[in-house]
């Protein structure tokens, strides 16, 4: 069975659902509804499964770290500077934003892989 490629701006638009889909979705449910949201996603565009890991990780990267510095940037606070000392970032809030967006990649990431299998596209 040959594997279908994907067009790169059909994977960007797909990226940008993702977020917008993702970023309503966490505003009225739990952080894992992201993660179920990019499921359904992956699953109803019948994405290819290694299209799907790779779009969901990006979805979910760009997704959560934004959403990190633009809370910090509208609700100032020493927290993510105290949180940046408590893990092994040296105190560097950059490095704590990069960090929280690779959790939210993964996290969309696997459920867009999840959700491409389910349907049955390799």
């Amino acid at each position: 069975m040959a594997q279908r490629k994907m067009n790169t701006s059909f994977g960007l638009t797909v990226v940008l659902i993702m977020v917008i889909v993702g970023a309503i979705v966490q505003t009225y449910l739990p952080w894992y509804s992201m993660g179920i949201a990019f499921g359904i996603i992956s699953f109803f565009i019948a994405l290819p499964s290694r299209s799907a890991f790779l779009i969901g990780l990006l979805s979910g990267f760009v997704l959560w770290a934004l959403a990190a510095v633009w809370m910090d940037s509208q609700f100032p606070s020493t927290l993510p500077f105290r949180m940046a000392q408590i893990l092994p970032l040296g105190g560097s809030v950059v490095a704590l934003y990069l960090v929280t967006g690779v959790f939210g990649g993964l996290t969309g990431a696997l459920w867009s892989w999840a959700g491409s299998k389910l349907r049955g596209t390799h």
